[in-house]
């Protein structure tokens, strides 16, 4: 398989249309992608794709981090670890295209529009501070000691990012936040999103799929 077939199946299927993009020929990621599209539909070992990636650069073996970042980062609908393929948990260092037919469902969230959001008026209201921590703009951050610089934080992740849905954040809750939670307009989690589930040890989901086979199917 070659990055001209990838290519081919990636222009007739619906990614381009959903703003997903295919990496540089000739790059480290695009030689991860040529390779997960050749196993389509099937499990992959980290250490294989290592393995035959780098062969194919002509560089050393090293860590393929591109394993990680072709799926949430970039769109692909590449699974990892603790989502459930053909019936199974994948464990870490396991990775599985399963398409070309639709894009990560933690990047469609991130894809936010930020026109016309009257943030200045909106932090006003929270006395220009971080409406989880408290931190003031402009002032030292407690934690990180660095000057507070307020961001939109996404309560909803799952939603647009609308007026009604940012609330003042500081870097340090924002960036601890992501995607994984949805929040009140108090700053306080509500709860937590798929993603957050999603970002648990292996042993962790696997008692989360335990527990939820026991309430659904007991």
């Amino acid at each position: 398989m070659s990055y001209k077939a990838l290519t081919a199946a990636y222009n007739k299927s619906p990614l381009p249309g959903l703003g997903v993009r295919l990496p540089k020929q000739g790059t480290q990621k695009a030689e991860t992608l040529v390779y997960l599209f050749e196993h389509m539909g099937r499990v992959v070992t980290k250490a294989e794709a290592e393995k035959v990636v780098f062969a194919r650069l002509g560089t050393p073996p090293k860590d393929l981090q591109p394993l990680r970042h072709l799926g949430k980062q970039d769109g692909f609908d590449v699974l990892q670890l603790g989502c459930m393929f053909e019936g199974r948990l994948l464990k870490k260092g396991e990775y599985a295209l399963r398409s070309f037919q639709a894009s990560n469902e933690f990047w469609s969230v991130k894809r936010r529009d930020e026109t016309d959001l009257d943030f200045v008026k909106l932090k006003k209201k929270y006395k220009d501070c971080c409406a989880t921590c408290g931190a003031r703009e402009g002032k030292p951050h407690r934690y990180t000691a660095q000057i507070v610089l307020l961001e939109k934080g996404h309560m909803d992740p799952s939603q647009p990012m609308t007026p009604t849905n940012i609330i003042p954040q500081c870097p340090y809750c924002n960036k601890v936040a992501g995607d994984k939670w949805v929040w009140d307009k108090m700053g306080f989690p509500k709860y937590m999103t798929a993603a957050g589930l999603m970002s648990h040890p292996e042993e962790v989901l696997r008692q989360f799929h335990q527990k939820l086979e026991e309430r659904f199917n007991g």
